[in-house]
């Protein structure tokens, strides 16, 4: 409960930060918002919404490493529709949403709560990797910071090679089923596709958002906003994490571009996850409807 409240608080805080600096800086604010073209915005969702059906795809592909069979897509779906709707409130409510409804809507099909969690290193590690090597490849460009990009392709490669031997060194733990997809070639090899296809998509909404925003949108600017992103998101900062990672990243440049850019950040993130919960309610309805026996005429009824 403590927790919680505590949570709470902190996202108020930061909510309250970014309100303030937005009515601080309206002016500033205002003329970068006014500038984004609608089509911009709506490439920017759509961008994001396609994050999240990637993102689904790739934790359907390592569950299914864990008992070797796929789990239906529509339970996947429904799972993550409802972890990333609370995940937009806070980041740490979306692991227990994702957990519990995949158990309620999966039934016996779906691994233990461990695996469940597990499944998601794997996932993690490689998105790890690609900041990584976006970092790697900044540092290169510019010379500068040379220490930070090595510092985090190693921490990427050393998650990555223990989960990848885990399954095998430690085959006696069930939970440890989670990261069985390291060790299955075929979908191993799956799973680096859409990773890739992850980050790209990533990538490609910060360097729209930084662009149409007025903000320096060079390599070094996207991978550090790309990792402040992930921090923020590990961090009790709810709505507000967004924004707390373009202002703690680009902030000295522009503090009202930043500014709006966090705000477009944010809200796009938000309507990318109200079009993924819309699209999965639709699908999961009509397969319902579809499946729904139909009433026969009792016997002698015209």
């Amino acid at each position: 409960m403590r927790r919680a409240v505590g949570s709470g608080l902190i996202s108020l805080g930061v909510l309250g930060l970014v309100v303030w600096l937005a009515m601080r800086r309206a002016d500033e604010v205002g003329r970068a918002i006014d500038a984004i073209p609608a089509s911009a915005f709506l490439a920017i969702v759509a961008l994001h919404a396609g994050t999240l059906v990637l993102r689904s795809e790739a934790w359907r592909l390592t569950l299914a490493a864990v008992e070797g069979r796929p789990l239906q897509r529509r339970a996947v779906y429904a799972a993550n529709a409802a972890a990333f709707l609370a995940g937009t409130a806070q980041s740490q409510a979306a692991l227990p949403a994702r957990v519990a409804l995949l158990r309620r809507v999966a039934g016996s099909d779906a691994p233990r709560p461990a695996q469940i969690v597990m499944a998601d290193v794997p996932i993690f590690a490689l998105e790890l990797c690609a900041t990584s090597a976006l970092l790697f490849a900044s540092a290169l460009a510019r010379l500068s910071d040379w220490w930070v990009a090595p510092a985090a392709l190693a921490l990427a490669l050393a998650v990555l090679g223990t989960a990848r031997m885990a399954p095998e060194r430690c085959s006696r733990r069930p939970m440890l089923r989670g990261l069985a997809v390291l060790a299955d070639r075929r979908r191993r090899r799956a799973l680096c596709a859409l990773a890739m296809a992850l980050s790209a998509l990533t990538v490609a909404r910060i360097w729209l958002v930084l662009s149409v925003c007025g903000l320096p949108h060079g390599l070094g600017e996207i991978a550090w906003l790309w990792a402040a992103l992930g921090i923020c998101g590990l961090l009790p900062l709810g709505p507000g994490a967004p924004a707390g990672a373009t202002l703690a990243t680009l902030g000295r440049e522009s503090l009202g571009a930043a500014v709006a850019g966090g705000l477009v950040l944010g809200a796009s993130s938000i309507a990318g996850v109200l079009v993924y919960g819309l699209v999965v309610a639709v699908v999961w309805l009509t397969g319902r409807a579809a499946r729904a026996p139909r009433s026969r005429p009792l016997r002698g009824y015209r």
